[in-house]
């Protein structure tokens, strides 16, 4: 879980970092050059998040991804909805005073990204242990837990984890365990202890692209704002004897006015000056340095991390609109609706372990299906002309005719018989086909 104290749970991140012997802005500097962002336990994820802005933009557009699909809960046995669960939909759409639905699972999807793990505390009503009136996510970063040490072969909460905790006003309190549940991401613990119950972040093993993009942006901040010296005035005042040297105060005097030109924000545009100096240009072209490159590639790697298409991501001109279309459906076809249906499962388990509805959400209304939707009515149409055709000349059954589209056959002995064995319907209009055929057969 991490390393924990009570003072490091409450204090400013920044404070965190430098009493760990980093910088302010949580890199290590090795002599004053290297910069490496470490991801290590919760504080190093959030600091992360709070600083890489590509790894903020993925995770953002993968929480509003998850809440594209409509929420809904359905028989387990069924696959149908759950009917008499107003309560549950109520609380699903208000899980407390402060959020809406789409509010929790968005914060509970970008703390399951970030940290692997999202507690979620259920808070109930005097007097009704059996009923939630109100759910929470837990931050992360403010939860500990002590482990039994004896997970193996365990059945209950109580037999893994021994006690929870959160950090709240300065203190350490306590919860009850059986208002605590637990949503994991897909993936392992890697730590050789008790920890094995809490799958890693998928930051652990991104430290450097995740470095790289914010030490790429800080490098362009520096030449953007500072750049160091641009140039050289030197002296060009010469006698008989060669250089002659600037009175006292004259190069205090030079770079003082210097200070009052400039193209934005300064008085003067044109330098005037008595003095005989020579401009030396200095520095180097950013271009050279690749750091537009650099940062593409390692957002690259984070994509390739969450899942997410790089197409999606602002960038260069050369992604077609063809491309982000087939990239959006791919990403919430392989991607969002496998993980979304591990968490929803897992939500399920936490709000209602022993019953017989789960909570799930469908995609399938969402715009980059619906081409699908028109492709698969346009060849149940294509077949059902071709089975028609078949029918009317007694070469299937209607029971055939519906296997071919896809549906379940009938039980009715009736449908197992062709055309030719079925009494002759009064109402049934002549079919041009049949005619045609007849007409050619008399010839």
């Amino acid at each position: 879980m991490g390393e924990w104290t009570n003072e490091i749970a409450i204090q400013d991140l920044s404070d965190y970092f430098i009493e760990r012997g980093r910088t302010s802005s949580g890199l290590y500097g090795i002599a004053g050059q290297t910069y490496f962002f470490d991801l290590r336990c919760e504080k190093d994820f959030l600091m992360a998040y709070n600083l890489c802005a590509p790894l903020k933009a993925i995770v953002a557009k993968r929480a509003k991804a998850f809440n594209s699909g409509a929420l809904t809960v359905v028989n387990k046995n069924t696959g149908k909805p759950a009917t008499g669960r107003k309560p549950l939909y109520d609380l699903l759409e208000h899980p407390n005073v402060l959020q809406s639905g789409d509010q929790f699972f968005a914060q509970q999807n970008i703390y399951l990204d970030i940290f692997g793990y999202c507690p979620v505390l259920k808070m109930r009503p005097a007097g009704m242990p059996d009923e939630i009136s109100a759910l929470w996510n837990i931050p992360p970063w403010l939860f500990d837990l002590d482990y039994t040490t004896k997970w193996l072969n365990q059945f209950t909460l109580k037999g893994i984890y021994q006690d929870f905790f959160i950090f709240w006003n300065g203190e350490r309190v306590k919860l009850d365990i059986k208002n605590v549940g637990f949503i994991f991401d897909d993936g392992i613990g890697t730590e050789n202890d008790s920890n094995l119950t809490i799958p890693d972040a998928r930051l652990i093993g991104l430290e450097y692209p995740v470095s790289n993009i914010i030490a790429a942006y800080k490098s362009r901040n520096t030449l953007i704002t500072k750049r160091g010296a641009i140039g050289i005035l030197s002296n060009e005042n010469e006698d008989e004897s060669g250089n002659v040297a600037m009175r006292p105060g004259e190069t205090d005097r030079l770079q003082k006015d210097f200070t009052k030109y400039g193209l934005v924000g300064q008085p003067f545009q044109i330098i005037i000056s008595d003095a005989k100096v020579k401009w030396q240009q200095m520095g180097f072209p950013t271009a050279e340095l690749m750091l537009f490159e650099e940062i593409q590639d390692d957002i690259d790697r984070l994509c390739d991390a969450y899942g997410y298409p790089p197409e999606l991501i602002a960038k260069s001109k050369d992604t077609t609109f063809d491309n982000k279309k087939q990239a959006r459906r791919d990403f919430v076809e392989n991607t969002i609706m496998p993980e979304n249906k591990s968490r929803q499962c897992q939500l399920t388990n936490v709000i209602a372990p022993d019953d017989t509805i789960e909570i799930t959400r469908d995609y399938s209304k969402l715009t980059v299906f619906q081409e699908d939707v028109a492709l698969r009515a346009q060849g149940r149409k294509d077949i059902d002309d071709a089975c028609l055709i078949e029918w009317n000349n007694n070469l299937i059954t209607r029971n055939e005719w519906l296997v071919r589209l896809g549906d379940e056959p009938k039980e009715d002995p009736e449908f197992d018989k062709y055309k030719v064995d079925l009494p002759p319907d009064p109402n049934a209009q002549p079919n041009s086909f049949n005619v045609k055929f007849e007409k050619q057969q008399a010839a």
